[in-house]
């Protein structure tokens, strides 16, 4: 039986992680799914429900282990969608979940080789923190920070194997003619950007 061990992780990596791994196995397959963590213990929980694994539930020593089975036809689950199942305890809700914007490749006013410089700076320093984004969402010329070969899209690929979404506008994109170099995050559209936004709990605009 395959295992999916989401231990330290923050939604939605966890559902991500259940999700692409019930598409590695057959139909009948079994699954075990592991987290140390409540609140994903009980986002899991309500999305392996609604997909129809049947999940079976051990708890050991704080953790959870959660098998399941997968249906003849699992229901398919977009990020967005997936993000839907990311609830948070009341108490954490005020100050807590936010969503970093970044409306340039430049951090501040003023001389741009220091706001690239800032720039940078803080993507790395944002992987270290506890407190971290739900989203970041990139456009007009922030989606270069999101190019191969820089330190920012590596800061971001990190940020992403700990649970926080990078979104990244497709018209940008389009307009600046980078789709094939763009080394993190995930392409979308400015409806759902502006849904992300208007559902954050506060927003952090560079």
């Amino acid at each position: 039986m395959k295992t999916i061990n989401t231990k330290g992780y923050l939604c939605p990596k966890p559902l991500i992680m259940a999700r692409d791994g019930l598409k590695k196995i057959s139909e009948g397959e079994k699954l075990l799914i592991i987290t140390d963590n409540e609140t994903s213990f009980q986002n899991l929980m309500r999305f392996l429900t609604d997909l129809g694994t049947n999940p079976v539930v051990n708890q050991k020593e704080g953790e959870f282990y959660i098998e399941v089975t997968k249906p003849r036809e699992p229901a398919s689950k977009s990020e967005s969608e997936i993000g839907e199942y990311c609830d948070v305890p009341e108490s954490e809700k005020a100050g807590s979940r936010y969503v970093v914007v970044a409306r340039g490749s430049k951090m501040g006013e003023g001389d741009d080789e220091l706001g690239e410089l800032l720039i940078r700076g803080y993507f790395n320093a944002l992987k270290g923190m506890d407190n971290l984004p739900t989203h970041i969402i990139m456009y007009n010329s922030g989606v270069k920070l999101a190019l191969n070969n820089t330190d920012t899209a590596a800061a971001l690929a990190e940020l992403e194997d700990k649970g926080v979404s990078v979104i990244i506008c497709g018209t940008c994109v389009d307009y600046f003619e980078i789709k094939e170099k763009i080394g993190a995050g995930r392409i979308s559209n400015m409806y759902q950007i502006a849904n992300f936004v208007a559902n954050a709990g506060h927003v952090v605009y560079l």
